[in-house]
């Protein structure tokens, strides 16, 4: 991940997956390639964020949950939630360099 410092904030970006768990005829729950994870939610953020033009996203953040759902009756599965977000960046020089503007002196 980025740092900050000689980027200009293009704005933010948030990403939410999900899943369900599957169980089986016990209520025990079946490893699954299809559950997403945090660490899924993150990557896919940083993708989105490179595809529309960033070169990172700072200030990440995710959020993971586990929600109970009907299956039938006095049976449950578990839903994943999983969401990530924060702010796509760009380097200022060529930020700068798009928008037309002179980039910013360096301070020294």
């Amino acid at each position: 991940m980025l740092n900050g410092s000689g980027m200009a904030r293009m704005g933010p970006v948030q990403v939410r997956l999900s899943g369900v768990i599957k169980v089986d005829e016990d209520d025990k729950e079946v490893p699954a390639v299809n559950t997403p994870t945090v660490a899924e939610a993150t990557a896919l953020l940083d993708r989105s964020a490179r595809v529309n033009g960033a070169d990172g996203v700072i200030e990440v953040g995710s959020d993971y949950r586990r929600i109970a759902i009907g299956r039938g009756p006095l049976s449950t599965q578990t839903l994943i939630a999983v969401q990530a977000w924060g702010t796509a960046v760009k380097q200022a020089e060529i930020a700068a360099e798009e928008s037309g503007a002179p980039p910013e002196p360096d301070a020294a």
